[in-house]
């Protein structure tokens, strides 16, 4: 990174002080000052790397001499010691003797020394001589270290040798730069003179470099190469600035020191002299500039600098080279059109254009026929998909302002390339001609496709550059260049960016070949197309953050595009009531397309839409809810169904690959979703064909839950797929959920709704919300009775008592509002909580019911010998009567106080009779 951030510096900093030339001198120098910083970062201490490298003529250092010394100390001490041991260990043994000869003895006997042996061995010296182990020397293993890989032959220049010498002969080439500038400003100095000077200076670095090529080969291509570069410098300034030569024959000199440089290089095998001359050939021109000049001379200088490097490529493959040549000639045009380019230059630009592509083409062509081994990268990527990349950018610029110019030229440019692969066919058995010939074939296919979409709009080199970049991402996967895949990954995006931005000025014509839509598919095609690149890419060839980065985001870049233009077309050219079914058939055949793919090509990213399918209806579903419309409302009759059928379908097919947490959640969203919309266009039917607000309205909301819940209940679709796999999924998630929501529906209709059923007039239980309610508390009873009988049970939040719990207060609660709105109905007290509150009837009404429902519990729990109900039975008997003397004492009066407190004691009086409080579980019954 040490060359990243002195590049950046050098730019940054050149660009405030000199504007562009700045910028491009001092980031050309902190490149190679981080380049030189990284070669003289400190080494590992422990590996003598200097050493290893060190010419064997070379004198010794200091440090290396007290290295050396200090570890001869240690061997000799090592030394010393195991003599000592080995001298202590024999006179040892002449003390003590040989062992004595072993003799039978019997198994009692015990073995005395003699005295004289005893006192031999108290007195003797060897008696306090310990056995000392002597370590054994472990095995030096000898480790090989592997060959270093090959560095880059520019950068291994900057870095290599003699970094001084070369950093001096750069500086030195800006410093003449400068020089030359200053003299002409100043005046310095004849022309003439100025100009000669520092030709011989060029001339002599030539002299020299040349006569030491033998002895001293690196630093004698630094000078020439720095040679080179002044020459060229000398010849363009003696042109443009003093106009000491006419541009004819400057044209021939530049274009001998371009022929000379390519023979000194060839000659030497010196790739860095070529790659010195021609930098500074194309640097010369940018040095001297003052903001003038004629494009025909600068473009003609540029292409005899190019046909050098066509002449070198002739007999050597020098990719750096080739890059470098390339990465000037298309850099500079481009900032030429930026700033001076004008229609009336057309003619002559389009014909440097033309020459710059067909010279690098030809580079391409020699670069694949000079690889000799099968080790060789045949394909130079860089060469072969960015000259397309660079000329057509430059094109669109040039022919903007032309009807159907870029279409032509991606028409001419496509048929170029496919007769190329053609000719290059008849020499497929060769490998480097069969790769060349699948690159051009790919070229020329893209080309010509994109001719009819840019015949629409010429604003689609953004959907070119997409399939460039896929392109390049093959031949990176082929080469297995990391750099080359990096790029292509950048260009796609910048792609997608660019024709984002410029998405506002398409304009809609005709469906399915627009602009807009065409431009979304053919990003879409490059990001999925790499992405499969990846998925299929052999082994070892992908770095890890591609693999778990890049390649999951280059398939969800391409489904995105996909998906936002198909949903482009649906919103440009079909009407507003019928985008939201249009939009389900969409997206549901894609999904129901790459599920299928899936499958057959065991494409496991292809099943993400099937994933995301549910996600997306849902929020279809909440949309067409927020704008007010029903479900199959516009083309919904026919998406919903197709929407359903295919997360269905898919959810057999591949739901059950998918782990089980996914596949619940699918199934469940499935379910739920069908309620939801089943509802909404029951509830819409009911509101448009009956009446606004009344009850068969509101009961319509529950209907289709109900029925959903049954059928999770019921034993026949339990034996059956999908609920038989995920019986969970269907009751645990779903069904619970759907009782939820009904439980929600029943306490507010019961609070909010007075039971309207026009045009029928209100009759109790026979209305339509009270039917409502009794269907949803049937469908929770099935429920619960099909989860006590299920093998293996279902969990508790089915079985438990919260669940009687609940479903006991909802019944209590609709019974009570059912009561309230027959009094509404039938006696004419307003069904409002005030009025409700202030009417005798209805606090009269309440006392007796209540006191019905607890003799009714009380008597059901005595005889199922039911403590905890009678309890609770108990307990609103209770609440009545304090409701008696709270509230009915004080405000109800005549034959309604009469009717409650008579009504009431009755009641009790049963209760005492029939239903006294049974027997804790260990007492016995009287």
């Amino acid at each position: 990174m040490r060359w990243f951030i002195g590049l950046v510096i050098g730019i940054a900093s050149g660009a405030a002080l000199g504007g562009f030339e700045g910028a491009l001198i001092l980031g050309f120098i902190g490149w190679m000052v981080g380049i030189i910083w990284r070669k003289k970062a400190p080494a590992d201490a422990s590996v003598p790397s200097a050493a290893a490298a060190r010419p064997a003529n070379a004198p010794l250092s200091n440090a290396t001499l007290s290295m050396i010394e200090s570890r001869l100390a240690g061997i000799e001490a090592r030394l010393e010691k195991l003599d000592g041991q080995k001298a202590l260990d024999e006179k040892a043994a002449t003390l003590v003797g040989p062992p004595p000869t072993a003799s039978p003895i019997s198994s009692g006997e015990e073995i005395a020394a003699p005295p004289d042996v005893e006192e031999a061995a108290s007195t003797s010296p060897a008696a306090d001589v310990r056995e000392i182990p002597v370590p054994e020397e472990p095995p030096v293993e000898i480790v090989v270290p592997p060959p270093p890989a090959k560095p880059n032959p520019i950068v291994a220049w900057f870095a290599g040798g003699n970094t001084i010498v070369r950093l001096g002969l750069v500086i030195l080439f800006l410093g003449l730069a400068f020089l030359i500038k200053y003299a002409a400003d100043n005046q310095m100095l004849p022309v003439e003179l100025r100009v000669a000077g520092v030709a011989a200076a060029g001339i002599a670095l030539l002299f020299v470099g040349w006569r030491l090529r033998e002895s001293r080969r690196g630093y004698a291509l630094s000078l020439q190469g720095a040679g080179v570069a002044v020459l060229y410098l000398t010849f363009l300034g003696a042109m443009r600035l003093y106009h000491l030569i006419p541009p004819e024959a400057a044209f021939f000199l530049l274009a001998a020191i371009s022929a000379f440089c390519a023979i000194l290089a060839v000659k030497q095998d010196a790739m860095a002299l070529a790659v010195i001359g021609a930098g500074g050939g194309f640097l010369a021109p940018i040095l001297v500039s003052t903001g003038g000049g004629n494009h025909v001379s600068l473009f003609s200088y540029y292409l005899v600098l190019n046909l050098g490097i066509l002449a070198i490529a002739f007999f050597k493959a020098w990719r750096p080279l080739n890059v470098v040549g390339f990465g000037f000639t298309f850099l500079i045009g481009l900032a030429w059109g930026l700033r001076s380019y004008r229609p009336e230059y057309f003619d002559s630009v389009e014909l440097f254009l033309v020459a710059f592509f067909v010279l690098y083409v030809a580079i391409a062509l020699l670069f694949a026929r000079r690889a000799e081994t099968a080790t060789s990268r045949y394909v130079d990527g860089t060469i072969v998909f960015g000259v397309p990349i660079a000329a057509f950018g430059l094109q669109a610029g040039i022919t903007q302002d032309m009807e159907f110019g870029l279409a032509v030229s991606s028409l001419v440019l496509g048929a170029f390339y496919l007769v190329l692969a053609t000719i290059l066919f008849r020499k497929r058995d060769d490998e480097r001609w069969r790769l060349l010939t699948e690159c051009f074939l790919a070229l020329g296919t893209v080309f010509a496709s994109l001719a009819i979409p840019l015949a629409l709009d010429a604003r689609w080199t953004s959907a070119a550059w997409a399939l460039e970049g896929a392109a390049i991402f093959w031949i990176g996967v082929r080469q297995q260049r990391l750099l080359g895949r990096a790029f292509a990954v950048l260009l796609q995006a910048g792609a997608g960016v660019s024709f984002f931005l410029a998405l506002p000025e398409l304009a809609a014509t005709t469906p399915f070949v627009d602009a807009a839509f065409v431009g979304s598919m053919l990003l879409a095609l490059a990001g999925l197309w790499t992405h499969r690149l990846m998925a299929t890419a052999p082994e070892g060839v992908l770095a890890r953050p591609e693999l778990d980065i890049v390649r999951p985001a280059a398939f969800v870049w391409g489904y995105a595009w996909l998906l936002f233009g198909i949903g482009h077309e649906i919103g440009d050219f079909v009407t507003s009531r019928n985008q939201f079914g249009a939009m389900l058939v969409a997206v549901s055949l894609a999904a129901a397309l790459f599920g299928y793919l899936h499958r057959k090509w065991d494409w496991r990213e292809a099943a993400w839409p099937f994933l995301a399918l549910m996600p997306m209806l849902v929020s279809i579903g909440l949309l067409q809810t927020l704008d007010v419309r029903h479900p199959l409302g516009g083309y919904g009759w026919v998406g919903w169904p197709i929407a359903f059928i295919a997360h269905t379908a898919m959810l057999k097919k591949i739901g059950a690959s998918e782990p089980a947490k996914w596949a619940n959640a699918q199934h469940a969203g499935a379910y739920l979703l069908l309620a939801f919309v089943g509802a909404r266009e029951l509830h819409w039917l009911a509101e448009r064909y009956a009446a606004v607000y009344t009850a068969w309205s509101a009961a319509s909301l529950v209907v289709v839950p109900a029925i959903l819940v049954f059928w999770a209940a019921s034993a026949g679709a339990r034996t059956r797929w999908p609920l038989e796999p995920f019986a969970r999924a269907y009751c645990n998630i779903g069904a619970v959920s759907l009782l939820i929501a009904m439980a929600v529906w029943s306490a507010l209709v019961s609070l909010l709704h007075d039971g309207s059923s026009d045009p029928l007039p209100y009759l109790p239980i026979v209305n339509a919300i009270d039917l409502g309610n009794i269907l949803a508390f049937l469908s929770g009873v099935a429920l619960w009775l099909a989860a006590r009988r299920s093998d293996p049970p279902l969990p508790a939040a089915l079985t438990g008592a919260r669940a009687g719990i609940v479903l006991s207060g909802l019944v209590f609660l609709w019974l009570n509002a059912a009561l309230l709105r027959t009094i509404h109905h039938w006696v004419g007290v307003a069904y409002d909580p005030d009025a409700l509150w202030e009417s005798f009837v209805v606090q009269a009404s309440l006392s007796v019911f209540w006191s019905v429902l607890a003799l009714a519990m009380m008597v059901f729990a005595t005889r199922k010998r039911q403590r905890g109900l009678w309890v609770v039975g108990a307990a609103l008997m209770g609440v009545v009567v304090a409701k008696l003397l709270l509230v009915d004492l004080s405000r109800t009066a005549g034959i309604t106080r009469i009717i409650s407190f008579v009504g009431v004691g009755v009641l009790m009086l049963v209760i005492g009779y029939f239903s006294p409080i049974p027997p804790k579980p260990q007492e016995k019954a009287p």
